[in-house]
């Protein structure tokens, strides 16, 4: 292989990739063939012209692989349940439309199997509960790779996400850490405005 090292933007990049590159359907299959299945599809999708059309299907991928009632949850703990249905719904939505538009001008050009390869190596399951671990690889050194954890659960429309590890770092603990120091210095209004001006400076870009 004769890839180049990316830089630490670009290395989330592929990682939130390897996320997204399952079957475009929750399927209840093993945990680790969940994340395999259809591997190709979103760089595929990715490499098609944007447009709304793309842009829809890209949402519906996140929603049926990823349960952000769970993620969001866990990422506020105590916060959720005093929050509203209407509050919760809300930040539901503003934190998948910044995951999206976080990544998804990122993503595009980017080639499984060209620029990256992932390398499964365990899986663990208890339960309806499971964790995929996986390696992406850009190069031939150990330099040149990361490890990821998959989180998931069993739902009865099977597996989905509901937290990602990159290099013992979770995404879960890291909204956690941000967002929950916002609300206790500045209150919820203040994190929800922060979240739409995040999102609105990055699909401006």
């Amino acid at each position: 292989m004769n890839y180049r090292r990316p830089s630490t933007t670009r290395l989330a990049a592929l990682v939130f990739t390897a996320l997204f590159l399952a079957a475009p359907m929750v399927w209840a299959g093993e945990p680790t063939q969940f994340i395999k299945k259809n591997e190709g599809d979103v760089t595929r999708l990715l490499g098609q012209e944007e447009s709304e059309e793309r842009a829809r299907k890209f949402s519906k991928i996140a929603d049926e692989l990823i349960d952000f009632r769970e993620l969001a949850s866990r990422a506020l703990r105590g916060y959720w349940e005093d929050r509203s249905d209407e509050d919760r719904d809300q930040f539901m939505s503003l934190l998948k439309d910044l995951l999206e538009a976080n990544y998804r001008k990122k993503l595009e050009g980017k080639q499984l199997g060209e620029d990256y390869e992932i390398e499964y190596t365990e899986e663990r399951r208890q339960g309806d509960r499971a964790i995929v671990r996986s390696v992406i690889k850009w190069g031939d050194s150990e330099k040149e790779r990361e490890p990821v954890e998959y989180k998931l659960m069993k739902k009865s429309s099977g597996w989905v996400i509901y937290d990602l590890v990159i290099d013992d770092i979770s995404l879960e603990e890291t909204y956690r850490e941000s967002y929950t120091k916002i609300i206790e210095d500045e209150g919820w209004e203040a994190l929800i405005g922060k979240m739409k001006k995040k999102i609105s400076e990055l699909e401006d870009k």
